[in-house]
């Protein structure tokens, strides 16, 4: 008797074709996982790139720092936001088969370690604003030969402009405004405090010259000044003057120049690194010479002398980086008479009546005559000339009788084109500050500025230039109709750091 075998070939039949489905299911699942993958992946990288793409403008034009503003919550917000806008399917209908869908699940974003008040990541966005500044100066300087002339020196001429007046009332300065910037009010990061009756000062009664003594404007604003990275009020005191006429005044010259060097020598130094931070510093402010080389207001017009001495007098802080200027002339222009066979020999001879006291009294001469040498050099730095940091016989100025008022200018030709500028003594008092001081006074000076310019809120704490990010996106995975009702969900995770 033959047995039918048809329904056990259909029962075969249909565990192969079921195997079959599982296995189409199966590979189909793993595509889409890893489409859905890549999907996420970009959308997490488009939408956390957009998130730096926010940087603050005004903070890049004027300082060449890319940051944006604000904090781990607004990061987050904003990523989801931009994950929102870029998935490709919004909304289902009922007739559309769609094989994978993603959503944003989850985002923590922290952004402690890229906070611009951070002196290390500080210190990256110079180096990067330096190399782009450095290959701009190269191009420029190749056009400025090609034409004659390079030509943007008259289109800063009148950057500075009514910012230095004062505001007569300063019962406004209780207010504290909305937003936009102003270097007018104490609120605002302006001179007086409130109730103090300071005179406004009118650019047009602005000094022609360069004198130290006729610019002043203090920062008076405590919420200001507590708000500032360097995080305490360093107000410079008034330094002492020296009277060339004096023989203990001399003598305290003498010591008081001698120290100076040597802790001015001493300090010097701090390797590349320091040197891109002084120089961006002479790049980016302003300085007691040349006060309208940087386009745009300033709340300061000594802004390089305010990050050596951190004083909020402005005309205090010139006053002593000249004092400093002079001590330095001084003390090497002393070594310059030593060395000098025939200054020498004139001081000796002079101190030579003093008997026992002439080793003393020849110092005391030294001394008298190097600052009034000293005093002749600062008039050339501040009037826009050069003066030779180690001299020689054809750059010194006044004979010996010039000590004592009566002398003459021995070298009459000497037009101030050897040597250092201000600016570059400049350089050098930089590098003989501490790191620290350098990177947390520009700090200073970057806030008080833009607060000013832009908007009374800035804070460089409210400044990153990257974040570190964890996302998971939820894969939505959806069935033709024949299955309804059937959802299957998968988290997909990121780690990632993203930064200028």
């Amino acid at each position: 008797m033959k047995r039918n075998n048809a329904g056990a070939v259909s029962v075969l039949l249909c565990f192969v074709f079921l195997a079959l489905i599982i296995a189409v299911g199966a590979a189909g699942d793993v595509s889409g996982l890893a489409a859905a993958n890549a999907y996420a992946q970009r959308i997490s990288y488009l939408s956390c790139k957009s998130v730096l793409a926010e940087y603050d403008r005004n903070l890049f034009d004027d300082y060449g720092l890319l940051a944006f503003v604000g904090g781990s919550d607004e990061i987050e917000e904003r990523i989801g936001d931009y994950s929102s806008m870029m998935r490709r399917v919004d909304e289902q209908s009922e007739d559309e088969i769609v094989f994978f869908d993603v959503r944003l699940k989850d985002v923590n974003a922290d952004c402690r370690e890229r906070n611009l008040r951070n002196p290390a990541v500080f210190m990256e966005q110079i180096k990067e604003y330096m190399k782009y500044s450095a290959a701009e100066s190269g191009i420029e300087g190749l056009l400025g030969l090609a034409s004659g002339s390079l030509g943007f020196e008259d289109a800063l001429n009148n950057a500075i402009v009514g910012f230095e007046k004062e505001e007569q009332d300063k019962a406004a300065a209780g207010s504290s405004g909305s937003g936009e910037g102003g270097f007018g009010t104490e609120a605002e990061g302006g001179g007086a405090g409130a109730g103090e009756g300071r005179e406004p000062v009118d650019v047009n009664d602005r000094c022609s010259d360069t004198s130290v003594d006729c610019m002043e404007r203090v920062l008076r604003s405590r919420r200001i000044i507590d708000s500032l990275p360097s995080g305490s009020d360093n107000e410079e005191s008034e330094k002492h003057e020296y009277s060339l006429g004096k023989e203990k005044e001399l003598l305290k010259l003498g010591k008081d120049s001698s120290e100076f060097l040597n802790s001015f020598c001493s300090a010097l130094g701090g390797g590349a690194e320091k040197l891109i931070l002084c120089e961006y510093i002479m790049d980016s402010f302003k300085n007691t010479v040349n006060p309208e080389s940087i386009d745009g207001e300033t709340f300061f017009t000594n802004e390089a002398e305010y990050i050596l001495k951190g004083g909020f007098n402005d005309r205090k802080n010139a006053s002593s980086v000249k004092r400093d200027l002079f001590l330095l002339r001084t003390a090497l222009n002393i070594a310059h008479i030593y060395s000098d066979a025939e200054k020498s020999r004139i001081v000796l001879e002079a101190a030579s009546a003093a008997g026992p006291y002439a080793a003393a009294v020849q110092f005391v001469l030294a001394a008298a005559w190097a600052g009034a040498e000293a005093q002749e050099d600062l008039n050339i730095l501040y009037s826009g000339g050069k003066v030779s940091f180690i001299k020689s016989s054809g750059d010194w100025k006044l004979d010996f009788d010039s000590v004592f008022g009566e002398g003459k200018v021995i070298n009459s030709d000497y037009r101030g084109d050897r040597g250092l500028d201000y600016s570059g003594y400049l350089r050098l008092m930089l590098l003989a500050q501490s790191r620290e001081n350098l990177i947390e006074r520009s700090m200073d000076l970057i806030q008080i500025n833009m607060k000013g310019r832009y908007n009374i809120q800035f804070d460089l704490r409210n400044c990153c230039t990257g974040f570190s990010v964890h996302t998971e996106y939820e894969r939505l995975w959806y069935l033709p109709a024949v299955l309804p009702g059937i959802v299957e969900d998968n988290v997909l995770s990121y780690e990632e750091v993203y930064s200028y």
